[in-house]
């Protein structure tokens, strides 16, 4: 037999004549539009939804001719390495099956996905945060914030701290002032006729000189509370949480440098107000209306002056306290570091400041004054008990209740408020000094199992010398 009548790649579903050659088919099925009829193929591909002939893969498309590149919407040949040769990248189509793997290509058809994947190749990572605040300058948030978070963050060791203080104070108060009090009324209950007078001004001058204990201790406890505040945000900031009893180890040694420098401000402010009273009796000694109304102005002016230079003052020194503790700085240079550290931040310094405090100050007013009315009240209220014993026992309670609000309070307060400055301090730094660097080589140092690393807040530790 000879080759006529064969055609290569004949369908065997085809009609063949009696000598075994095809038929050919009574008509031609059409071509579909958009899809081009290749050659060496006998006859379409079935489209969508049609079905096949016997041994026929089902397709979406044209299949291509042998050697040609699959198309869009097109499936490779059947024994045919799909993608064998470099091609443009395309997206498949709707409906378009993508093409099995093979050698050719990888088959995992996500591998090369990253790099059509929109945007830079390298996310962007935030700053790390490994404790209090993130290791950045912070913003005006990030300031308001980071105080109130201290005080929930450590609260055995902050608000213990100042309670303890203020406790300290309280009962100080009670016993001494009270006592002295107590004893000098009782003399002069039991005075002889006439001397009423003396006794009476010797009684004052006892009364006012026992107060004094208190407000001295009061002073040193809050300058030592600055500096263990401090110690506990420079801690956190890092991501340690410090037990009570190894921020007070650690602040120990700081602690006369913190008293001297809030006894330095309170003798500057007594001075002050001490040569305003003396020229104002100057003043007054002039006689007549001048000399009253040049006392007046004087007095007005003296108390502008006070107030401008205590907001002036006490920000630009408001970081004296976390200086100390942190720098093992002495008073004086940390006084200098403040004033320098807050050039060009006094405003932002002074608004963060005063907002806290105005926060602090409206909540406690809002907590403590409806208890103190109630106290007040008490009295009368029990005026129609018969039992004296029942009015004083009610009022020495109500009165206690009062009072252990306001060292409550009073806590608060002081943790906030130190809380600030020292947030103020760090953040400072960070603007100026680059300590976010160091603060994040600390923490990366002491996570890879190094414990002898430099303190990254004590400008000394490393031997060198503090700026000046």
């Amino acid at each position: 037999m000879g080759d006529q009548g064969q055609r290569p790649w004949t369908n065997p579903e085809e009609p063949r004549r009696p000598d075994g050659s095809a038929e050919a088919p009574s008509r031609q099925t059409p071509q579909q539009p958009g899809y081009p009829q290749s050659s060496g193929y006998p006859q379409q591909q079935p489209g969508y939804g049609a079905q096949p002939a016997s041994g026929q893969q089902p397709g979406y498309g044209q299949q291509p001719a042998s050697g040609q590149q699959p198309g869009y919407g097109q499936q490779p040949a059947y024994g045919q390495a799909p993608y064998t040769q470099s091609a443009p990248y395309q997206q498949p189509g709707y409906g378009t099956p993508q093409a099995a793997p093979s050698a050719g290509y990888d088959a995992n058809p996500y591998a090369n996905a990253a790099q059509w994947a929109p945007g830079p190749q390298q996310g962007w990572a935030p700053p790390p945060k490994p404790g209090l605040i993130p290791l950045r300058p912070l913003s005006f948030s990030d300031l308001f914030g980071a105080p109130f978070l201290v005080l929930r963050r450590n609260p055995k060791a902050t608000f213990g701290s100042a309670l303890l203080f203020q406790g300290l104070t309280a009962v100080l108060s009670l016993v001494i002032v009270g006592l002295v009090a107590w004893l000098s009324f009782s003399r002069l209950s039991q005075a002889a006729p006439g001397e009423e007078d003396a006794i009476g001004a010797g009684a004052i001058t006892a009364i006012i000189l026992s107060s004094l204990i208190p407000i001295a201790v009061s002073i040193a406890g809050s300058a030592i509370l600055q500096g263990i505040i401090a110690q506990e945000v420079a801690r956190g900031t890092l991501g340690e949480k410090l037990p009570l009893g190894v921020l007070w180890r650690r602040t120990k040694k700081r602690f006369l440098p913190l008293i001297g420098y809030t006894f330095l401000l309170i003798g500057v402010v007594t001075v002050f107000i001490a040569v305003a009273v003396g020229l104002g009796f100057v003043l007054t000694g002039l006689g007549g209306r001048a000399g009253v109304v040049l006392t007046v102005l004087m007095a007005i002016a003296a108390l502008l002056v006070l107030v401008v230079a205590s907001a002036w003052l006490g920000t630009k020194f408001s970081l004296t306290p976390s200086i100390i503790v942190l720098e093992n700085s002495r008073v004086f240079p940390a006084l200098a570091r403040s004033w320098r550290l807050t050039d060009g931040y006094f405003w932002r310094t002074f608004g963060v400041q005063f907002l806290v405090s105005s926060v602090v100050s409206v909540a406690s007013q809002v907590v403590a004054t409806p208890i103190s009315l109630l106290a007040s009240f008490v009295p009368v209220i029990l005026v129609g008990v018969d039992s004296e014993a029942t009015m004083i026992v009610a009022t020495i309670a109500a009165q206690g209740l009062s009072l252990l609000v306001s060292v409550i309070i009073g806590a608060i307060t002081v943790v906030v408020i130190s809380a600030t400055s020292a947030v103020i301090y760090i953040d400072l730094r960070m603007r100026k000094e680059g300590l976010d660097l160091d603060l994040a080589r600390f923490v990366e140092a002491r996570s890879g199992g190094r414990e002898a690393v430099d303190n990254p807040f004590d400008l000394t530790a490393a031997g060198g010398k503090a700026p000046r």
